[in-house]
């Protein structure tokens, strides 16, 4: 466990795919693997040329997933290791088997300042990973912010995001999984950003892990995965945040600059474009705004003539009511990024 500037994070695996290659047909084709209290930990299904059995490696451990599998908990490799063995051995009755890795689940689990701040990074993380000609998979419910929606009684004023998901990026390596952890576990008192990545057969040999069940099941193997999760975050979260690197070709041109700075550019242009009208132009650019009230201000900054001219223009957007206001967002990103890529 990590504690950066103000946030605590974890970092280590969570679901892992295995496949067992073998000629035994069992008599279902559906099993639940339980641990000696019963607990479920994962499950076993037939596929093509034998089974697919995917388990929760937190769970093996832990009463839930909310910690990953990280490297605080390596002296239970052992125990891990042959436990899954010996239940493979069981329910196979010690027929030969290959037990390959094909899949597995690496994350980073943030503790942050405020639970109010999961929906506005969640936004954010949106806004940095949602570029053209890919796809995301947003699961939201819908918010009425604002006294104009209270006239209203179904119509909502923007989107909460509680998760987002991509499919197998374009590398084949891994897809994408951000969500909201303390609603799946129904925790209400803290905000936990989960900020997986599911790395795929591909993945796991350009991470150069260990493909059996034996090698993969080690420190050194795990290490290496979780070195490429540092790396592929810092390439699809921060390169992207502060160049703008288009994740394909790592090209860098006259758009190359930080996100943040083209939130400010488009409140800033409508800003000039309305004669400087603040509560319009915060109600236009809403989906900005709501990230991290600091853009607005800092586009304010920009066009008003005087400090004083700003802070009255922001102070009227407050007091509207018709905007959530959201600070810190950005910094804290910035903050447990750096954390998270640097250990």
């Amino acid at each position: 466990m990590k504690k950066g500037n103000r946030n605590v994070f974890t970092l280590g695996l969570d679901g892992l795919d295995i496949t067992i290659n073998t000629d035994v047909k069992l008599e279902q084709n559906h099993y639940a693997f339980k641990n000696q209290a019963g607990k479920e930990l994962g499950n076993l299904a037939a596929v093509k040329n034998g089974y697919k059995l995917h388990l929760c490696l937190p769970k093996m451990i832990r009463n839930n997933n909310s910690i990953p599998f990280g490297v605080s908990d390596y002296k239970q490799l052992k125990n891990v290791l042959e436990f899954i063995k010996n239940n493979v051995l069981n329910l196979f009755k010690g027929e030969s088997t290959e037990i390959t890795v094909q899949a597995c689940e690496v994350n980073s689990t943030v503790v942050l300042s405020r639970k109010e701040q999961t929906a506005p990074m969640l936004k954010l993380l949106s806004h940095v990973l949602l570029i053209k000609d890919e796809k995301l998979f947003i699961a939201c419910s819908g918010e009425q912010i604002g006294k104009r929606y209270k006239a209203v009684k179904n119509l909502c004023s923007g989107q909460r995001i509680e998760s987002i998901k991509t499919g197998q990026l374009s590398n084949l390596r891994f897809c994408f999984k951000i969500y909201d952890k303390a609603i799946e576990q129904n925790i209400t008192d803290k905000g936990l950003l989960r900020i997986e990545f599911c790395y795929s057969v591909r993945g796991l040999k350009y991470a150069k892990v260990g493909r059996t069940l034996e090698t993969f099941l080690t420190p050194d193997s795990i290490n290496a995965l979780l070195i490429c999760y540092r790396k592929d975050y810092k390439t699809y979260f921060i390169d992207r945040y502060w160049n703008n690197k288009d994740s394909k070709t790592m090209i860098r041109d006259a758009y190359s600059q930080p996100i943040y700075k083209e939130m400010i550019a488009i409140i800033y242009n409508d800003l000039r474009e309305h004669n400087g009208q603040p509560l319009t132009v915060a109600i236009m650019n809403k989906e900005l705004v709501e990230v991290d009230f600091k853009l607005f201000k800092k586009a304010c900054e920009r066009y008003y003539s005087n400090k004083d001219s700003a802070r009255k223009a922001c102070y009227r957007v407050k007091q509207s009511k018709e905007i959530q206001i959201n600070t810190g967002v950005i910094d804290e990103f910035v903050a447990f990024s750096k954390s998270i890529i640097y250990g």
